[in-house]
C-alpha cells in the first residue's frame, strides 16, 4: 500500500494502535509457551509485535503511536457506573507484558500516549482528530466496532479479525454497508438501540443489530426513532418507549471522546526513529532476538553494520582439522580430543555429509567434535558401500578401536565407549556406526550405548514444549541462547567463507547443555528425559538398523491386483456420473459433480477458501448412506491409498538388505507416542481388509514367526487407577469382561442379560469417556440422538461417579498450571484452555482429560520397551524387537525361542509399573505380519 505521489504532494500516513486490543489478541493467539530470559512470559509481546511489523509491511506508516488505557474509565463509569463491570480480571500472565511492551516501544521511539481515567478508544479517537485536521491520513488499528463513527475520508479503521492476517479496511462506505444504512456518525445511535454486552452498555432489551440498523435506516437517528416511538409496534415498541432513558445514555457511553487530554507532534514524529543498537538492546532483553532482523530490515541496507555480533555465540575456526586420507592434523586432534575426555567434559558432536546421489569417488564425512580445547574437524572419504581408507594400527591402537572403522567411525567409537555426548541427533551418530542397512557392517551393538552418557538437545527441547514441532538451530538459540545464529553453507544469502552446518550444530549443543540441563530440572521433566527418553533412543537405533523383511513380489502382484479393481470402480463412478470427464481425486471437480451435475444437498456444509463444497471423508460418509456413487468414491479413495503409500512405495524403500526400515520419531507428538516415517508402518489401516492384505508382505523369514504382543485396554486401566473409582477398580480386578460390565451398569440389567449391542454401545461409551468425548461425538459414533447419547454418558458417571470427579480435578489442575501431565511426570501445555472461543477451550479440556491417560501409556511402552531389550541381549536371544505400533510390540522370532520369548515379554510389559488394576498383554503369533494379529 505504498503510496508513490511525490512526498511534498501527498499527505503523510500515521498509524494509531489500540495497544490494549492488540495484547489482548496477541496473548490469546500465541500459546503461552514462550518467555524471556529471566522466566517472564512474552507470547503476548511477540504477537503484538509480529501483527506490528504486519501493519508496518501492509500500510508503511510514516509514523506510529500506540494508545494504553490507564486507569479506571472515569468518564463513562460517571455515566455508567456497571460499564464494563462484568468483565473478568485481566490474566496474570498478560498483565505481567504490559509493561514489557511498553519498554520495548520506548526503547525502539514508538511514542506511547495514555491519560489517567482515559481509556485507550477516546486517545485514538482524539488523536484521529488531531491528526486530521494536521493533513495526515490516520489509520486506527483496532478490534473495537465502535470506533467505525470516527470513519472519514481522510480516518480509516484498520478492523482486525485474527491478528492482521485479516483484516478490514474501513472507510465510510463499507460502515454504511456493514451495517445497512448506517454511516458513521450514526454508529453511536446504533449501539444506543442495540447496546454492547461486552461492555455493559444496555441499549433497548429485544433490540439487536437487524432491528436497529432498520429503525434508524427508517427514522434516519436515533433522536428521530425515539420521536415516533408510538408508531413501533409490538414488543419492540413496548420495550422502546420503556427504555428512552437507556437508549440516550447507551449512545453517550458509546461515543468516543475527542477530547482527551493528550497530543503528538505529527510534524515531527516519524517512524522507524530507532537505531540498530536499540532494537537489537530491546529485543534482546526480553529473548525476542528473532525479529532483530524484520526491524533491522526497515532502517535499510547496512544499519546492523555496526551491531556488536553476540558474545555469546561466535563460531570458531577449527582448532584442529584431521584429514584421514593424508593423516594431516590427525595426532593433535586426538590428543585435543583425549584431554577433553580425561577431563571427564561433555563432548560435543555433529556429522555432516555432503553425500550426493550417484558419486563416483565417494563422499565426504566430517565429524565434528566441539570442547573446551576448541572445534575439532575428522575428515574422510567414504563410498556408498559405507567402505572408508583402513586406519593406520597405531590410531587405530589409540582410539581402541577395528582399523576397517576408519576415522570418523572410529572417533565416534571412542566417544560412545569413553566420553559423555552431547547432539542434535544422538541416534545418527549411532547409526554412522551401526548402519541402518543391515546389510552394513555394525561396528557397534547399539545397546552398549550408555543412557546416561549422552544427551540429545533436540529431545530436551521436545520434553520443555512438547506442543511444538520444530527445534531448529534458530529455534533453540533463540529460546535458549538469546542469540541468532551465525549463516552456514548452503543457506540463502549466506557469505562464500560461511561455517559448514555440522560445525555450527556442534558449537550450539555445546552451549546449549547447561541451559537445558536447567531448564529440565526447573520444570521436572529431568526423571522422563533420563528414564525414558535417553535409554529409548539406542533401542530405537537397535529397532530401525533390525527393520522388517518384505517379499517386492508379493507387493507387485497385490498393487497389479488392486490396479484392476481401481480401473474398474473409475469407469463405474463415471458411468453413474453421466459419463462426465472428470479427476475423481479431485476434490474440486468432485465436488462439482456431486453438489452441481448430481445436485446432493448443501445445507449445513462449509465451503473450502476456494469456493466449492467440501468432499472430506466426513461429509462423504453421511451421503454414502443413500448413494452409490458416494460409497464408490470412498471404495475409490482407500484403495488408491493403499496402492500408493505402501504398496507401490514399500518395495523402493527395501535396503540391500531386503528390508523396510521405518524410522522412529521422538519429538513429534504432544502425547509423547513415538511415530514412524518413511514407511509409516503405524498408519497401515489395522481393521480393513485392505490392511491386512499389505500385511501379508511382511515376514519373518524362514525358520521364525512374527510375535506381537499388545496392551490390553491400557487407557481404560489407567483411567481406573488414576481416577481410583471403586466400581471401574473392581470392575477390572474381578477379571469380568468389562465392556458386558459397564453395559450392566449404564443400562441397569444383569451381566448375562447385556446383549452385543448393549456391550457395543458400552465400549463406545467407554473410549470415549478416556478421550473426553460429550454427547455430540458419541451420537455421531452411534448414530444415536444427542439426548440418547447425553443419557448413556449420564448414567455413565453414575456409575463410575470417581471418574466425573477426577476428570472435573483434572480440568481444573491443568487450567491453573497450564498443562496436564503423566504419571511419569511429561507435561503437555495446553494454551487452548485460555483461549475465549469456546471450541478451541472444549478441545483443551478434552485435552487435559486425555493426556494423563494416553501420556502414561505411550510412558509405559516406552519403559517396557527399553527393559525387553536389556533382557533380550543380557540372555542371548536370537529374537529381535523389530515394530512399535502404539500399544503393541513386534518381535521377529525364531520358532524354538517362541515361547520363552513371549514369557519374557508379557512378564516385562505387564510389571512395568504397579497400578490399582493388572495390566494385561496379549500375544498372537503368525508367519506373516497379517496372520500374527
Amino acid at each position: 500500500m505504498t503510496d508513490t505521489t511525490p512526498a511534498a504532494e501527498r499527505r503523510r500516513v500515521f498509524a494509531v494502535i489500540d495497544g490494549n486490543s492488540l495484547m489482548h489478541r496477541a496473548f490469546h493467539a500465541v500459546p503461552p509457551t514462550m518467555n524471556a530470559p529471566d522466566g517472564r512470559p512474552t507470547n503476548a509481546v511477540f504477537g503484538f509485535l509480529n501483527m506490528f511489523l504486519k501493519m508496518v509491511d501492509e500500510f508503511d506508516p510514516d509514523g506510529v503511536v500506540v494508545a494504553f488505557d490507564k486507569g479506571r474509565p472515569a468518564v463513562r463509569m460517571e455515566m455508567l457506573p456497571q460499564y464494563k463491570a462484568q468483565r473478568p480480571p485481566m490474566d496474570d500472565g498478560l498483565r505481567q507484558q504490559f509493561p514489557m511492551i511498553k519498554q520495548l516501544l520506548q526503547s525502539i521511539q514508538v511514542p506511547i500516549v495514555e491519560a489517567e481515567g482515559w481509556e485507550g478508544d477516546d486517545i485514538l479517537g482524539t488523536l484521529a482528530r488531531a491528526g486530521e485536521a494536521a493533513g495526515c491520513d490516520m489509520l486506527l488499528i483496532t478490534g473495537d466496532r465502535d470506533m467505525y463513527q470516527l470513519v472519514t475520508d481522510h480516518i480509516n479503521v484498520v478492523s482486525t479479525r485474527k491478528g492482521l492476517s485479516d483484516i478490514a479496511i474501513m472507510t465510510p462506505e463499507s460502515v454504511d454497508d456493514l451495517y445497512h444504512g448506517i454511516t458513521p456518525e450514526l454508529v453511536p445511535d446504533f449501539y444506543g438501540l442495540k447496546g454492547d454486552s461486552s461492555d455493559n452498555i444496555p441499549g433497548v432489551p429485544g433490540i439487536g443489530p437487524k432491528k436497529a440498523s432498520a429503525l434508524i435506516a427508517q427514522y434516519g437517528s436515533l433522536d428521530e426513532v425515539i420521536a415516533h416511538a408510538d408508531e413501533v409496534k409490538g414488543k419492540m415498541g413496548e420495550n422502546l418507549r420503556a427504555h428512552i432513558d437507556d437508549a440516550l445514555l447507551s449512545r453517550e457511553v458509546a461515543r468516543i471522546r475527542t477530547d482527551a487530554p493528550v497530543s503528538v507532534d505529527f510534524a515531527s514524529t516519524s517512524f522507524p526513529a530507532y537505531d540498530a543498537v536499540q532494537v537489537s538492546s530491546g529485543l534482546g532483553e526480553l529473548g525476542i532476538t528473532a525479529m532483530q532482523g524484520r526491524f533491522l530490515a526497515l532502517l535499510g541496507e547496512g544499519a546492523a553494520a555496526d551491531l556488536p555480533q553476540p558474545a555469546s555465540f561466535d563460531l570458531p575456526e577449527p582448532a584442529v582439522r584431521a584429514i584421514a586420507e593424508s593423516g594431516e592434523g590427525v595426532a593433535d586432534a586426538l590428543v585435543a580430543l583425549f584431554a577433553a575426555i580425561e577431563a571427564g567434559e561433555w563432548v560435543s558432536v555433529a556429522l555432516d555429509d555432503d553425500a550426493a546421489a550417484g558419486s563416483l569417488f565417494g563422499t565426504t564425512w566430517t565429524l565434528w567434535a566441539a570442547t573446551s580445547q576448541g572445534l575439532l574437524a575428522f575428515e574422510e572419504i567414504h563410498q556408498d558401500d559405507f567402505a572408508t581408507a583402513p586406519l593406520p594400527a597405531e590410531v587405530a591402537a589409540n582410539l581402541g578401536v577395528d582399523s576397517d572403522a576408519g576415522l570418523v567411525r572410529g572417533v565416534l567409537l571412542c566417544l560412545f565407549a569413553n566420553a559423555s555426548v552431547v547432539s542434535p541427533d544422538v541416534k545418527a551418530l549411532i547409526h554412522a556406526v551401526s548402519p541402518v542397512d543391515s546389510a552394513h557392517r555394525a561396528f557397534l551393538d547399539p545397546l552398549m550405548v550408555d543412557p546416561a552418557r549422552v544427551f540429545d538437545v533436540v529431545v530436551a527441547a521436545y520434553l520443555l514444549d512438547s506442543i511444538r514441532s520444530d527445534f531448529d538451530d534458530a529455534y533453540l538459540a533463540e529460546t535458549y541462547l538469546h542469540v541468532g545464529l551465525p549463516a552456514v553453507r548452503g543457506e540463502k544469502g549466506a557469505p562464500a567463507d560461511a561455517p559448514a552446518r555440522g560445525a555450527r550444530a556442534a558449537v550450539l549443543a555445546q552451549r546449549l547443555l547447561e541451559p537445558l540441563a536447567a531448564a529440565l530440572e526447573r520444570d521436572g521433566d529431568v526423571d522422563v528425559f533420563t528414564r525414558i527418553e535417553m535409554p529409548l533412543v539406542p533401542v530405537l537405533a537397535d529397532m530401525e538398523r533390525s527393520g522388517m523383511l518384505v517379499d517386492p513380489d508379493r507387493l507387485a502382484g497385490l498393487s497389479a491386483e488392486l490396479g484392476g479393481q481401481i480401473d474398474a470402480l473409475a469407469s463405474r463412478i463415471r458411468e453413474l456420473a453421466g459419463d462426465e470427464t472428470f479427476n475423481i481425486s479431485s476434490p474440486m471437480q468432485l465436488s462439482h459433480i456431486l453438489f452441481d451435475v448430481m445436485g446432493l444437498p448443501t445445507k449445513g456444509l462449509k465451503k473450502t477458501k476456494t469456493g466449492y463444497y467440501s468432499t472430506n471423508a466426513r461429509v462423504l460418509e453421511e451421503f454414502a448412506r443413500d448413494h452409490e456413487f458416494v460409497r464408490l468414491v470412498l471404495e475409490y479413495r482407500e484403495k488408491t491409498k493403499i496402492k500408493s503409500t505402501y504398496l507401490d512405495a514399500l518395495g523402493q524403500l527395501r535396503r540391500t538388505d531386503g528390508r523396510v526400515h521405518t524410522t522412529y520419531n521422538q519429538t513429534i507428538t504432544a502425547t509423547g507416542r513415538l511415530s514412524s516415517s518413511n514407511p509409516n508402518l503405524q498408519n497401515i489401516p489395522t481393521r480393513s481388509e485392505l490392511g491386512r492384505t499389505v500385511k501379508t508382505a511382511f515376514s519373518a523369514g524362514e525358520g521364525s514367526v512374527l510375535l506381537a504382543v499388545d496392551y490390553s485396554q491400557i487407557e481404560l486401566r489407567l483411567l481406573a487407577h488414576l481416577s481410583a473409582d471403586e466400581h471401574l477398580v473392581a470392575a477390572f480386578n474381578e477379571g469380568e469382561d468389562f465392556h458386558a460390565e459397564t453395559a450392566a451398569r449404564v443400562f441397569g440389567v444383569a451381566v448375562d442379560e447385556v446383549t452385543p449391542d448393549l456391550r457395543s454401545r458400552a465400549k463406545a461409551v467407554n473410549f470415549g469417556i478416556v478421550y473426553g468425548q460429550q454427547a455430540y461425538g458419541l451420537s455421531q459414533t452411534l448414530d444415536i440422538p444427542m439426548g440418547e447419547a447425553r443419557e448413556m454418558i449420564d448414567r455413565y458417571f453414575e456409575a463410575y461417579p470417581g471418574v466425573r470427579a477426577y476428570l472435573d480435578r483434572t480440568v481444573e489442575d491443568a487450567k491453573a498450571c497450564g498443562y496436564a501431565v503423566t504419571m511419569f511426570g511429561r507435561r503437555r501445555p495446553i494454551p487452548e484452555l485460555q483461549m475465549k472461543n469456546p471450541v478451541q477451550r472444549g478441545f483443551g479440556e478434552r485435552t487435559a482429560m486425555n493426556h494423563p491417560m494416553q501420556g502414561s501409556a505411550a510412558d509405559i511402552i516406552k519403559l517396557a520397551m527399553i527393559r525387553v531389550a536389556r533382557r533380550l541381549r543380557e540372555e542371548g536371544f536370537a529374537a529381535r524387537m523389530v515394530l512399535q505400533v502404539h500399544d503393541e510390540l513386534d518381535f521377529e522370532c525364531p520358532i524354538s525361542e517362541v515361547e520363552a520369548l513371549t514369557a519374557l515379554v508379557r512378564e516385562e510389559m505387564e510389571n512395568v509399573v504397579e497400578l490399582r488394576v493388572p495390566l494385561i498383554a496379549e500375544a498372537s503369533t503368525g508367519v506373516t505380519w497379517a496372520d500374527a494379529k
